[in-house]
């Protein structure tokens, strides 16, 4: 997720004597790197403001990277797991308000490699085994799901019993993690579930948020920085 803001700065060039025009490249520059970091904090308000819940590791992953009179706006691309910029282009309207598909965990892509199933786990939150996968803020708490996983490779060897049944296997339960309780009254919890497809409405406009910004806040840096060299 990357967007380049271009900027016509033809308006103001004819506001400017020969000397300022001189010296116009350079506050150019002056205002890109400090928009760069005004971009960066407007994505991360607008992330709070828009989604239910987000990380410290997902407000840190907005970027820019300046060169000359180039700017380039983006999300993260880094990660052990899914990068940021994976999991939030599902929540993009710049392309479109239309649901789209949610991307794939690290969760998933371990559920495929080692049982092959091409689902989408999603966890059951209404459940007593499922709701302890979830941390305050609702996202999936990823130590537990790595505890899961060694635990579901090695039953019997961890304090909780995990198994996992396959999509359309025979039996009378529906695919995806259980626990099983000692306990009689309660003993299987659905843990997580699985589906074909899991899509979201986007939320958060990050083109039409960075345009907006550029044009109100560039003329204005663009003039500061000519009037700071010219001193």
């Amino acid at each position: 997720m990357g967007r380049s803001v271009i900027f016509n700065v033809d308006k103001l060039i004819k506001k400017l004597d020969i000397i300022q025009k001189a010296h116009l490249p350079k506050a150019a520059e002056q205002a890109l790197k400090s928009f760069g970091f005004d971009a960066r904090e407007l994505l991360q308000k607008e992330m709070k403001d828009k989604y239910s819940a987000v990380t410290p590791f997902t407000l840190r992953s907005p970027f820019f990277k300046q060169n000359g009179l180039e700017l380039l706006i983006g999300i993260s691309d880094k990660a052990n797991g899914v990068a940021p910029n994976r999991y939030l282009a599902p929540t993009d309207r710049s392309q479109g308000a239309g649901r789209k598909p949610v991307q794939p965990t690290s969760f998933a892509g371990a559920i495929r490699a080692r049982y092959g199933i091409d689902q989408v786990p999603v966890p059951v939150r209404s459940s007593r085994a499922g709701a302890q996968f979830i941390d305050k803020r609702g996202n999936v708490k990823p130590r537990k799901v790595q505890r899961l996983l060694d635990q579901l490779e090695n039953p019997g060897q961890g304090r909780e019993d995990y198994f996992l049944i396959k999509p359309g296997q025979s039996s009378h339960l529906s695919g995806g993690v259980y626990r099983r309780y000692r306990l009689k009254s309660a003993n299987l919890s659905n843990v997580f579930t699985f589906k074909s497809q899991v899509s979201q409405q986007p939320t958060l406009d990050f083109e039409g948020v960075l345009l907006e910004a550029a044009r109100k806040e560039l003329p204005v840096l663009i003039q500061k920085k000519l009037d700071r060299l010219l001193r």
